[in-house]
């Protein structure tokens, strides 16, 4: 349970004990708090963006420092973040770039989407561990305090193999990701604001009540259940009585009769007529991720929770408004044709006219991140959150897991210094551009040392996460993040 300081202690013997247990006044209890200057709890977020990077537009240039650099210029898929113009002001000093991650993931790129919060290898589409997100906040329990222990959600695709989700129970159980925003909002928010009407207090009552009787049933049949089976079945079991213990504290809010903070507008499903990708959805999902980056920017703001995942997606239709061809997989990402800053260092001059359409659709990712920072940051989040963006790909021609684009952003509680561009160690020699993982001069740094880093800054004081052949692989936080 989390200790409260004085001063929250006093705000809540004001406000009553009636009003205390709301979900809707953390907001205001966090924001006195913030002025006493005390630091808030740390929230996570960790977003997905599909089809790797244009490295031309994205690696540090000549003349860039780890300090100084310029992210404005023609094509840079980076400007959003300086873009105040389009997001109110610049939060380039909101952002740590760093080049020279890898994820080594042993599957196809595409799979490996799911290495980027678990530091495994996939097999059989699933990584061998938990992922961080659940390692924080159901394993160590810091997600126990907050009404939605963690929340997934998803552009297009509801699957969870590796290549679909980020987040994995114990033993890289593959975890459901809500991708409909209306359903993400009454999960999030349902029943927290019932207003003063009786009539509607009595129905949300009655709501409880029927689902913790539901619950009460299922926990009996699974209890009943679990002594009959294997050790493995159980284990999958468990995970369903994990989810049982999510929806009872759905249950047990109360309503509310006033706010502390505003409750977003419920989503409007019209104008999301199909939500599934190939089944018609392709031309909602900007809208889609939208949806999903304000829900879940309240959802922080407001104390719902403190751990999210966003799976994104492309826009792969004719007519998209990027300009793109059709099949953005395909036609852009495939095509893609890398000089030595995209291609691991590797010979050759590339094709410039391949970059453009790329980075422009990197671009586009990174704009949802901007957008998902303007609004914490209206909201007086953003110095609490840490965002960590990546894709499962570098150079998504080759289907390469080298090199991966990474970032940090938002304010982290200080625990990470902002505003820089990171260059790790070139995985290979320039005598040998072409070395691998069987070649000892091979050198990767991989994504389980920023896990390593962002569980330390929760302060869950751990030295290694993740599974790879070698233990050195995802030993030790990364330490140039702070």
């Amino acid at each position: 349970m989390i200790r409260r300081s004085t001063t929250r202690r006093t705000f809540l013997r004001a406000i009553g004990a009636g009003l205390a247990t709301l979900p809707f006044v953390s907001m205001l209890e966090d924001s006195l708090a913030q002025e006493s200057g005390e630091e808030l709890p740390l929230k996570l977020i960790a977003l997905y963006h599909p089809h790797g990077i244009a490295a031309e537009y994205w690696a540090m240039r000549e003349g860039d420092t780890e300090t100084s650099f310029d992210i404005t210029y023609e094509n840079c898929s980076l400007q959003p973040f300086d873009d105040p113009a389009t997001f109110g002001k610049s939060f380039k000093d909101r952002i740590l770039v760093v080049e020279g991650i890898d994820h080594l993931s042993n599957a196809n790129g595409h799979d490996s989407a799911g290495t980027m919060l678990t530091g495994s290898r996939i097999d059989g589409q699933k990584p061998l561990n938990i992922s961080l997100d659940q390692y924080l906040a159901v394993e160590k329990g810091l997600g126990a305090d907050t009404r939605i222990t963690s929340v997934a959600l998803g552009v297009g695709l509801d699957g969870t193999a590796s290549g679909e989700t980020l987040s994995f129970g114990a033993g890289g159980a593959p975890l459901p990701k809500i991708i409909h925003p209306t359903e993400a909002f009454e999960l999030l928010f349902a029943g927290l604001v019932v207003g003063d009407d009786p009539e509607a207090q009595a129905r949300a009552a009655r709501q409880r009540e029927l689902g913790q009787s539901v619950i009460d049933f299922v926990r009996g049949d699974i209890n009943r259940l679990r002594g009959r089976l294997a050790p493995a079945e159980q284990q999958k079991l468990d995970q369903h009585l994990t989810s049982l213990r999510e929806l009872e504290k759905q249950y047990a809010a109360p309503s509310a009769g006033g706010q502390a903070c505003a409750l977003p507008p419920k989503p409007d499903a019209s104008k999301f007529p199909s939500v599934k990708q190939w089944n018609g959805g392709e031309p909602y999902f900007d809208a889609i991720t939208d949806a999903h980056i304000d829900l879940l920017a309240q959802a922080i703001a407001c104390g719902v929770t403190r751990f999210a995942t966003l799976f994104m997606n492309d826009l792969a239709y004719e007519g998209n408004p990027l300009g793109l061809p059709k099949d953005n997989h395909g036609s852009v990402a495939h095509t893609y044709d890398a000089s030595p800053v995209g291609n691991n260092g590797r010979p050759g001059a590339g094709n410039p006219s391949t970059w453009v359409p790329l980075a422009k659709f990197n671009r586009y990712s990174y704009s949802k991140i901007a957008r998902l920072m303007q609004r914490l940051d209206a909201l007086g989040a953003l110095d609490s959150t840490l965002i960590y963006a990546s894709s499962d790909m570098g150079n998504p021609a080759l289907h390469s897991t080298r090199n991966v684009p990474t970032l940090l952003a938002g304010g982290a509680n200080g625990k990470f210094r902002m505003g820089r561009r990171i260059k790790l160690k070139a995985d290979c020699p320039p005598d040998s551009p072409w070395c691998g993982e069987a070649d000892a001069t091979f050198t990767p740094v991989t994504n389980s040392r920023i896990l390593v880093s962002i569980a330390q800054a929760f302060g869950v004081e751990i030295d290694a996460f993740g599974s790879q052949p070698d233990p050195k692989l995802t030993t030790g936080a990364l330490s140039e993040l702070t």
